[in-house]
């Protein structure tokens, strides 16, 4: 009877379970369409390595090459993706680390897929009184993807549009209050709806008021740039206005004094006087070279003039008429030295000497 009692009590102890004994559950996602990420410890508390297999239908199993860690711990893996394979079930097993199977979990992943946000984002007004926003995804096939926008003013609410698989929107008749638009995008049920909508992406802004959250538009990037410069500008001109005056060198360089004209034209008249005795040359500090380039290289000697003029005479004794040459100067040969063209016709060859002429006085 006491046998039968402790067994009893023993068997309604609660046994404390071995780490291993809990094992984590397996979630597995695809994403961008280029990887597929499984995931078995999301809250960080394992303190336990496992090791991860992975296989779509019709393919063989692969080991884990990139694992996930936290504290040097595997948490999850990446595995490789090829298109159409998330139609197909996916396998996964997870082993201790002496090799034992702890688990084995399939997965439909046909709708778990999750896309990177929409990015390049840009808005355009057009002259019919709309707004036009435009984006671009990343996703390879954009057919089979939809996008889902919203917008709103400031202090109001969000408003979001219906999915669509168009990658513009419009928005007619926008008011003079600043607009913020953010776009977010997923599989569409045609080519299989996933139930991961991707983040929404970065904001764009249109309008002339500055937003209230963190992100500032460009035009508010400009305004802080364009006052950043100012400022920038006049701290320069007031550390070189105080260099000028503190700085009696400095100001010389940057402004030269005019110099004084007439007390310096007086100084170098008076020094041309005093101390050279009016000579230019030796003022000027002219070269000898140049000096002897200025002087003539030829005499000339004085040319004495003999000039000649007609003198008339008469006698009341003898009734004659003579023309007698009379000599202002000694010496004529020079001329003829100088100049051939200057002839002075002598007494001999002056055309209007005539021989005296002899008159008979009746006796």
């Amino acid at each position: 009877m006491m046998l039968m009692l402790f067994s009893l009590f023993l068997w309604n102890i609660p046994s404390f379970a071995s780490p291993e004994s809990s094992v984590p559950e397996i979630n597995c996602i695809i994403i961008n369409l280029e990887y597929v990420n499984c995931t078995w410890d999301d809250n960080g508390t394992q303190n336990y390595n496992y090791s991860f297999k992975s296989m779509f239908s019709y393919n063989e199993a692969l080991e884990c090459s990139i694992y996930h860690k936290i504290n040097n711990v595997n948490v999850g893996c990446m595995m490789p993706y090829h298109e159409t394979q998330r139609f197909n079930m996916f396998s996964t097993w997870l082993y201790n680390d002496k090799g034992r199977l702890m688990t084995e979990q399939k997965h439909d992943l046909k709708n778990n897929v999750k896309l990177y946000p929409p990015y390049h984002l840009s808005v355009v007004e057009k002259k019919d009184a709309e707004l036009w926003l435009y984006w671009n995804v990343t996703a390879h096939k954009s057919i089979c993807i939809e996008s889902q926008v919203r917008h709103r003013t400031k202090d109001k609410d969000w408003q979001s549009t219906k999915p669509n698989t168009k990658t513009s929107y419009s928005l007619p008749f926008p008011s003079k209050k600043q607009y913020e638009f953010q776009i977010r995008a997923r599989m569409s049920s045609s080519c299989g709806e996933s139930v991961f909508w991707s983040d929404w992406s970065k904001p764009v802004y249109w309008g002339t008021l500055n937003p209230n959250t963190d992100t500032e538009s460009p035009v508010t990037m400009s305004v802080m740039a364009l006052v950043l410069y100012i400022v920038g500008a006049t701290v320069l001109l007031v550390m070189l206005s105080c260099l000028l005056v503190h700085s009696e060198r400095l100001k010389i360089i940057l402004i030269p004094v005019v110099p004084n004209a007439g007390r310096n034209v007086s100084k170098y008249l008076t020094a041309l006087f005093d101390n050279y005795d009016g000579n230019v040359e030796k003022w000027l500090s002219i070269s000898k070279d140049l000096e002897k380039g200025f002087k003539p290289n030829f005499t000339e000697r004085a040319c004495p003039v003999r000039e000649y003029r007609i003198v008339s005479q008469s006698s009341s004794d003898s009734g004659n008429v003579l023309s007698i040459p009379t000599d202002m100067s000694s010496d004529y040969q020079c001329m003829q030295s100088y100049s051939s063209a200057s002839t002075i016709l002598g007494p001999a060859e002056n055309p209007q000497t005539q021989a005296p002429s002899q008159v008979d006085n009746p006796v």
